[in-house]
């Protein structure tokens, strides 16, 4: 794994009394998630996720714990895997669908730092509170897309 120099990470911070920046400002929140229920059937879930929608999302419990990533791949290769014609396999339990990954959720107070390296490795962090419970997910797009803009800004006030 790249591990990422330290120093180099006060671009991306917004320093504030020694403090780094908040990663809940990065936060796509819970409403605006496609996610899935862990006790959805497959046919359920192709339904949540087709049409254009992310190749992973993340499954919760209906009390709101985070459990899993699974991606479309992950059901199809069941279903082939399994011989199973779609009709069948619509009304299976997603719970017995193998994950080929499981994106490590992050604690709403991690650091920055932890952010950038967890978008090396998974497209998207889950987060969760102190409970556990799912509360959004930071994607790499809106990780990148702030650091060039920090790249800009530190650019600008160069010239100036």
């Amino acid at each position: 794994m790249i591990s990422l120099n330290r120093e180099r990470i006060h671009i991306f911070c917004a320093i504030e009394k020694g403090t780094c920046m908040n990663i809940l400002l990065f936060l796509t929140p819970k409403q605006e998630v496609t996610l899935l229920y862990e006790d959805y059937t497959i046919g359920q879930a192709l339904r949540s996720i087709e049409n254009g929608g992310p190749p992973a999302v993340p499954i919760i419990r209906r009390t709101g714990e985070y459990v899993g990533t699974i991606t479309v791949g992950d059901l199809l290769w069941y279903i082939r895997r399994a011989g199973l014609e779609f009709a069948e396999a619509e009304k299976l339990p997603l719970r017995n669908v193998p994950h080929s990954r499981d994106n490590q959720p992050l604690l709403a107070t991690t650091d920055l730092t932890d952010l950038l390296e967890n978008s090396m490795v998974q497209n998207f962090a889950p987060v969760v509170d102190d409970r556990g419970m799912f509360i959004g997910i930071i994607t790499r797009k809106r990780v990148l897309s702030h650091l060039c803009q920090e790249m800009k800004l530190q650019a600008f006030l160069k010239r100036a």
